[in-house]
């Protein structure tokens, strides 16, 4: 997941070099003024449930994106759905930290080669505070980088980057090497506007005509989910922004596996998680993103129209 959650629009007109982040629309064949929409799927690989949700959803429901953990358990099924899926966008979603209370990974780098990166008992930090704390930026950088690599070694086509709880973009030496192997590949990376205030020499040289900036990324918060998912998501599609959006969600089944890697952590947990598949999978959402004149568009289009235009 991607955190703090709406972020503010740029103001692009200052910044002539990136004046095509205005009229992006327009460079993926759609009108200047559309409402531009990734419903993005984070979290593939985490488990079995995870899987199952996304994948249902990826082939039959308005989500059209998805982003994989690496260093997961359940990866391989991933791969197996994957390969027999080749259309589908699937991008990467860069972990460096392990959350749950008893449910953990740990990098796929050999451990001496990224020692700051684990915890006491060789895992990653459950917390982006204390991964920023430890972590070395060549070590961040080299174990995102073997993260990509087994993911087509694998067979998968990545869509894009991005950073499981924003740890990838955490300081702004992480956010160079991140943004760094999305060009080193030939990959869009989520980014939004704060991405142009980051004091960091190696963001400004990266940064260029083809560089993806989301003029919105949203995803539901605690407050926000107690008062009810539903309501907060169709807020969203009735009063969604002309520009570049991102929604990223997250999808599983509230069944036992899911209650037991997210136990004593209800935030994005089992019952959030089938909330979320709930309201994709209904025609509510349908008609309101039918209604309101949104188009769907995917990482695949943004990577293949103008990240790798020539």
């Amino acid at each position: 997941m991607f955190k703090p959650i709406l972020f503010l629009s740029f103001l692009f007109s200052t910044l002539s070099i990136y004046s095509q982040n205005q009229n992006i629309a327009q460079r993926l064949g759609y009108p200047a003024d559309a409402k531009l929409l990734i419903i993005h799927a984070d979290d593939l690989g985490v488990a079995h449930s995870q899987n199952r949700a996304t994948f249902e959803q990826l082939k039959s429901g308005p989500v059209n994106s998805a982003s994989i953990m690496v260093p997961c358990p359940w990866f391989q099924e991933v791969v197996a759905n994957a390969q027999k899926n080749q259309s589908l966008d699937l991008g990467l979603h860069l972990t460096l930290t392990s959350e749950w209370k008893y449910y953990k990974w740990a990098p796929i780098s050999s451990k001496d080669s990224v020692s700051s990166l684990l915890d006491d008992n060789g895992y990653f930090f459950p917390e982006v505070p204390e991964f920023v704390t430890h972590a070395k930026t060549e070590e961040v950088e080299a174990e995102m980088r073997n993260q990509i690599k087994k993911a087509y070694r694998s067979g998968i086509d990545v869509t894009h980057l991005d950073a499981h709880m924003g740890a990838a973009v955490s300081t702004a030496d992480f956010a160079g090497a991140y943004m760094k192997l999305g060009k080193e590949f030939n990959l869009p990376v989520l980014l939004d506007a704060r991405v142009f205030a980051m004091d960091n020499p190696l963001i400004k040289s990266l940064l260029d005509e083809k560089t993806i900036i989301i003029d919105h990324i949203y995803t539901i918060l605690p407050e926000q989910f107690l008062k009810g998912s539903r309501s907060y998501y169709s807020d969203l599609l009735n009063n969604l922004p002309s520009g570049l959006n991102c929604l990223l969600i997250h999808l599983a089944f509230d069944d036992s596996e899911m209650q037991g890697i997210t136990i004593d952590h209800p935030e994005w947990g089992a019952a959030w998680r089938q909330a979320d598949f709930d309201f994709f999978n209904s025609p509510e959402c349908a008609q309101l993103i039918k209604e309101n004149n949104i188009i769907l568009v995917t990482w695949r289009e943004l990577r293949d129209k103008i990240v790798r235009s020539e």
